[in-house]
């Protein structure tokens, strides 16, 4: 046994005596895979669209998101709070959303049959081809906050787009992306 304990710190000893190399470290923190292992905000992205439920007055306007992501899929409620003319072609709207998560209707969202609900404000220009035309674009980029349920603590962004060439359906349908970041 006394053999064993002085074969063991003479092992030690020469380890601290003829130390580790650069080469030899078990981490460097310039070494690629290292850093990629520590904490960091991972994005996923989601795509999808989202078609109109109902117009409930007062400025709300309920629609229904589908997306790749159940995530960021359900009834949203939309709010203008700021319609503003920029121009003789473009408007500037600002507003907030809900988004309630796993909700496929509005009495889903009053009986709270959703597993999670975000919060996003958003800002948007509606552009019209001419200052005559009923066509228009909107482009707008929302920045929200998971509130509730699956998507406590997440963050998430959105651009939403409608093209409306003067047809009913594409009055009903804007085309959304973005991205869920979390941490690691």
């Amino acid at each position: 046994m006394k053999t064993f304990k002085l074969l063991f710190l003479i092992g030690v000893l020469c380890g601290i005596l003829t130390g580790c190399s650069k080469d030899d470290e078990l981490f460097n923190p310039n070494d690629e895979l290292a850093n990629s292992l520590k904490s960091k905000k991972i994005p996923t992205q989601f795509s999808g669209i989202c078609t109109p439920i109902d117009n409930m007055g007062n400025g709300m306007i309920t629609w229904y998101d589908a997306t790749d992501d159940p995530r960021v899929t359900g009834v949203s409620y939309w709010v203008f709070t700021d319609i503003k003319p920029i121009d003789d072609v473009t408007i500037e709207l600002t507003g907030t959303t809900e988004i309630f998560v796993g909700a496929l209707t509005v009495d889903d969202v009053v009986n709270e049959n959703y597993v999670g609900k975000w919060e996003m404000t958003w800002k948007g220009y509606q552009t019209y081809s001419s200052p005559e035309s009923v066509t228009f674009k909107i482009v707008a980029h929302g920045t929200g906050t998971g509130t509730e349920g699956e998507v406590l603590g997440l963050t998430a962004r959105w651009k939403y787009t409608m093209d409306f060439d003067g047809t009913p359906e594409s009055a009903a349908i804007y085309y959304s992306k973005g991205k869920i970041t979390e941490e690691l």
